[in-house]
């Protein structure tokens, strides 16, 4: 009995637990339902009538298109407050700058008037001072045997190698060119084709403003040029001068056919003188910067008229090499023009020569001649050095008496006493130059004539002044090779 009533009353305990968990949760959920009815809750009732239920729905809808309407306008309302503080910072930045850019200026403005001032002073102090020392420099240049072409000094008794680049112009390649030339104050002919002047006018024009020479190669180096008649040869040429000339401003003044090629129509076409070549790289062939630098400078001499191409960086690469190399071993980089001026060469177009290279004048026949008659001409020349000493003494004796002459009357102004300074100057340095002059004039005549005396046979040929073409230099039509 006693275990039964234990059983009981726990089965009793567990009956009454569950019954009041289940009454909790039912009074939760009646609680929570009469919440959302109360509160207007997503449910619709389910006492409400079909009319009733629709009118709800049409709340609900127009409750939702208000609450996508103010979020809409308060979207649209940020957005147009960015604008307007953008736009007012940008307003603020352009005063600001504009105040800077004022300031600016007018500092520039002070500052310009008060350097005006300076160096106008300056300028009339050191005016005449710079004036001297141009002509000073002009005159020393002068002395040593310095010739200004091309914007540098060249030495026309030094030895002289022509670099001339073909098919031009690529604006890359050039660059490189004259930049690398720039260095030593080296100069070079670029033969160009006439359809490529006219894609890249502006790389002919820095070529020439740096002081390198341009020549005609033809307008589309057509290779069979010389076998299509004089007009379509002569137009070939005309109308590459043509585009040169709007380009740069300048004409070419030298002709190098496409190839070499060279017929009786070309002569006929073709008036200015033609350039052919003593070394060819064939870099168009090889394509090998280390090859084409090999060329060179293994077969290099005085005189000698290189054949390189503008279209290839690895011939631009092998003129890193070369050019200084060159400038190393005593030559001087000039163009075609220069070395045909500074040989003394009569070189002419339409007389069937190409010419390939311009070698030193002078022979050894006549160095033979000339160490025959050392002592007659020290003989004949210190005589005449006596004499020129003399007159040179006496110029510069007058050239001092009329400077102390102007320094008294001119006592009374510095500035006229630094003029009359500069001119007693000048006289006696033009007084120099002329003994010196007829010194040198003297001299060679009196070589001259002993060497033709002594040894006719063994004369020296005629200066390179007067030579008429250096055919040493120049190859006959029929072997253009």
């Amino acid at each position: 009995m006693a275990d039964k009533r234990n059983i009981d009353s726990g089965e009793r305990k567990f009956r009454n637990r569950s019954d009041k968990y289940r009454a909790e949760r039912q009074s939760k959920l009646n609680s929570s339902a009469k919440r959302r009815s109360s509160t207007g809750g997503n449910r619709i009732p389910r006492s409400l009538t079909e009319e009733e239920r629709r009118e709800y729905r049409r709340r609900k809808a127009r409750i939702k298109k208000r609450r996508e309407a103010v979020r809409n306008v308060r979207i649209l309302f940020a957005c147009v407050a960015l604008v307007f503080m953008f736009l007012v910072f940008k307003a603020f930045a352009g005063i600001v700058h504009f105040i800077e850019k004022s300031r600016t200026e007018q500092k520039g403005a002070i500052e310009t008037v008060v350097e005006s001032s300076i160096s106008e002073g300056l300028s009339e102090e050191s005016g005449e001072g710079q004036e001297s020392a141009s002509e000073t420099a002009e005159s020393a240049s002068e002395d040593n045997g310095l010739v200004l072409s091309g914007g540098r000094y060249i030495d026309p008794s030094k030895p002289m190698v022509a670099l001339t680049f073909d098919d031009g112009p690529d604006v890359q390649v050039d660059s490189i060119l004259m930049d690398e030339l720039e260095k030593v104050n080296g100069r070079s002919t670029f033969f160009v084709v006439g359809q490529r002047v006219e894609k890249f006018p502006e790389d002919i024009k820095n070529t020439v403003e740096r002081g390198h020479e341009v020549g005609n190669h033809s307008y589309d180096h057509d290779i069979h040029l010389s076998k299509k008649g004089v007009d379509y040869i002569r137009n070939e040429f005309d109308k590459t001068d043509q585009a040169v000339q709007n380009a740069s401003g300048v004409a070419p003044a030298l002709v190098r056919l496409p190839g070499g090629n060279y017929t009786a129509d070309v002569k006929t076409a073709v008036s200015k003188p033609l350039i052919f070549w003593s070394i060819d790289t064939e870099d168009w062939r090889s394509r090998d910067a280390e090859k084409t630098k090999q060329i060179v400078l293994s077969q290099v001499k005085d005189g000698d008229i290189v054949l390189m191409h503008a279209l290839y960086l690895s011939t631009a690469e092998a003129c890193k090499a070369i050019i200084p190399e060159l400038t190393a071993r005593g030559y001087q980089l000039v163009t075609v023009s220069e070395m045909i001026r500074f040989r003394g060469q009569d070189v002419a177009g339409g007389n069937g020569i190409q010419y390939k290279h311009f070698p030193p004048v002078a022979t050894e026949t006549q160095a033979a001649s000339t160490e025959s008659t050392v002592s007659v001409v020290q003989s004949s020349a210190s005589t005449q050095t006596i004499a020129s000493a003399a007159k040179s003494a006496e110029s510069k004796a007058k050239s001092s008496t009329e400077s102390t002459k102007s320094k008294k009357s001119s006592s009374e102004s510095s500035s006229s006493t630094k003029k009359n300074n500069t001119s007693s100057t000048k006289e006696s340095t033009k007084s120099t130059k002329e003994s010196t002059k007829s010194t040198k004039e003297s001299t060679s005549a009196t070589t001259a004539q002993t060497t033709a005396e002594k040894n006719p046979a063994t004369a020296a040929p005629e200066t390179s002044a007067l030579a008429p073409a250096n055919f040493n230099g120049a190859i006959d039509a029929e072997d253009p090779h």
